[in-house]
């Protein structure tokens, strides 16, 4: 039976979003569906703010996938409570927050054939 990050894997129809999803995981992330990371930031606080979703390609720019590109959704971040980015200035420096940076660092979303990077 696959396992989860098989089947996430697997549900990438680009061949190029498959590879860059592949090199991720081997080099130490996990990728999540989208539901599971809504939770996750939830727990912590935060949510997605799709308003501000932009689809577009990522290229890497060193290692073995130098010069590659793939598709890729970049989205907003925000505090749940204020609606304010979690980037923005005044927002909240605490234990949460560094729980988001190590939750952004370590996985990636795979959800509608794309990467979602947070």
């Amino acid at each position: 039976m696959p396992t989860q990050t098989e089947r996430l894997l697997a549900s990438l129809r680009d061949d190029r979003a498959r590879r860059s999803a592949e090199y991720m995981v081997r080099r130490g992330m996990t990728p999540l569906r989208l539901a599971e990371a809504k939770q996750r930031l939830a727990d912590l606080g935060y949510e997605l703010d799709r308003r501000l979703d932009c689809h577009g390609n990522s290229r890497w720019m060193t290692g073995e996938l130098a010069g590659e590109s793939h598709p890729v959704i970049t989205t907003s971040i925000r505090q749940a409570d204020d609606k304010r980015s979690f980037a923005h200035f005044e927002a909240r420096r605490d234990e949460r927050f560094r729980a988001l940076q190590k939750l952004r660092w370590e996985t990636f979303i795979i959800s509608r054939g794309a990467i979602i990077s947070l």
